[in-house]
């Protein structure tokens, strides 16, 4: 379990030095909450960018990375999906990892 440290005005240090563990958990569950609401958002806008380029090409990424067409657009259109596949697995990731804190 990782420790975190935060510094904060003395004022507000002592509005809050009563208060119990639990809020900075609520806390953190809210910030993961708006987190994973805007990385699901993202998301489903890179689904839909990917869903173009597999109804262009009839096919899915791995299947078109198998034979890429020896095209500059055929490379570019590969370059492009590949970016577009690459931050879907990174965002699916953080979502996975948010959904565990959140609990």
């Amino acid at each position: 379990m990782a420790e975190v440290t935060i510094k904060i005005p003395k004022d507000i240090k002592d509005l809050i030095a009563d208060t119990s563990e639990t809020i900075y958990v609520e806390a953190i569950k809210e910030v993961a909450r708006k987190r994973m609401s805007s990385a699901q958002k993202r998301l489903k806008e890179l689904r839909k960018k990917i869903a173009i380029y597999e109804a262009k090409h009839g096919k899915s990424f791995d299947e078109f990375s198998k034979k890429v067409p020896g095209t500059v657009k055929g490379h570019d259109d590969w370059i492009e999906w590949s970016y577009l596949v690459k931050v879907a697995t990174e965002l699916n990731r953080k979502i996975d990892k948010l959904r565990i804190l959140i609990g």
